[in-house]
């Protein structure tokens, strides 16, 4: 026998499987488009039922390092070969754009923005009830059943939410992307609020900037008093020299930060968010509704002729 005659048996058979199931397709075709057409109709029903939610997005880039306009304050290097510089991580550095981006969703941020009530009761707006002033626990059932378990391990159930909800909310919700292969960076939140939305992103960006200016401006202004001081009571020509370079440099970033000049991160585009949501997409979900439906339908009617075909061959035994 042949190649192409032992190819002829299998493929007459795949063939006439297919022929078979269209025709089982084609036969139950209302069925079909009924099931599709009942899937549509629930996602559209369950859409009107989930709260839409908005995107704002804020980008954000690194100021100058050098240059005229460089605010990177002057750090003395560490000598090579010092006890100092055998410790692993010595001689890492991190820019000041880095240290933005690390302290963005920081607990130290996140206490200063929970003093602000505006943010705290939007943010954990399902414990917070309105017409009592007070804080509520959250009555969904996923909170109901941990507060359960935490009772049942004699754990504390609730508390009211701080610092630290906070800021686990905010490592959980707010995404910071890079932008193409630039360093700039891209930081968005979700909320069904807009405004809300762009206003947490907003004070985000304030916050971190004010809180990393601060300990930059009194750490730099200790630097001036010492080097002073030093330069008081030194009398070497070439050590003097020396510290009066550092002093001016020291000077220079004082006075850039009596501009207002941002420290760490330029604000490239300020928080944004569209007019209307972006979630869940309509498009998307009545789509795969759809796609669903009609594979359940088909399985359905194939079911159906199964159980058909058996019931005949029983009947004709």
């Amino acid at each position: 026998m042949s190649l192409d005659t032992d190819l002829i048996g299998p493929l007459g058979e795949v063939q006439r499987l297919l022929r078979n199931g269209v025709t089982i397709a084609l036969a139950g075709r209302r069925l079909v488009l009924g099931v599709t057409a009942l899937s549509v109709v629930f996602a559209v029903l369950a859409l009107r039922q989930i709260e839409p939610v908005f995107t704002a997005t804020l980008v954000v880039g690194p100021t100058a390092a050098g240059g005229l306009l460089g605010r990177a304050a002057p750090l003395p290097a560490i000598p090579p070969g010092s006890e100092t510089a055998t410790i692993p991580g010595a001689g890492e550095t991190m820019s000041n754009y880095e240290r933005f981006l690390y302290e963005l969703t920081s607990f130290p941020v996140a206490e200063e923005l929970a003093a602000a009530p505006e943010v705290m009761h939007r943010a954990f707006e399902r414990m917070w009830d309105a017409d009592a002033g007070t804080w509520v626990p959250d009555d969904s059932p996923v909170a109901r059943l941990r507060r359960f378990f935490n009772e049942l391990v004699g754990r504390i159930p609730w508390t009211e939410p701080d610092g630290r909800t906070l800021v686990r909310y905010l490592q959980k919700e707010v995404r910071i992307q890079q932008v193409g292969t630039t360093p700039l960076r891209r930081i968005s939140y979700r909320h069904a609020d807009p405004e809300f939305a762009r206003l947490l992103l907003n004070r985000l960006y304030a916050t971190t900037e004010r809180q990393l200016r601060s300990m930059a401006v009194r750490d730099n202004g200790r630097m001036i008093g010492e080097i002073s001081r030093k330069i008081a009571v030194t009398q070497e020509v070439g050590h003097v020299g020396a510290l009066r370079s550092l002093l001016i440099a020291h000077e220079r970033f004082a006075m850039m930060m009596d501009v207002d000049l941002p420290l760490a991160a330029n604000l490239v585009q300020p928080a944004m968010a569209e007019a209307v949501p972006d979630t869940p997409d309509p498009v998307v979900v009545v789509a795969i509704a759809a796609a669903a439906g009609f594979v359940a339908g088909l399985c359905l009617v194939f079911i159906r002729s199964a159980d058909l075909s058996g019931f005949l061959k029983a009947a004709e035994r």
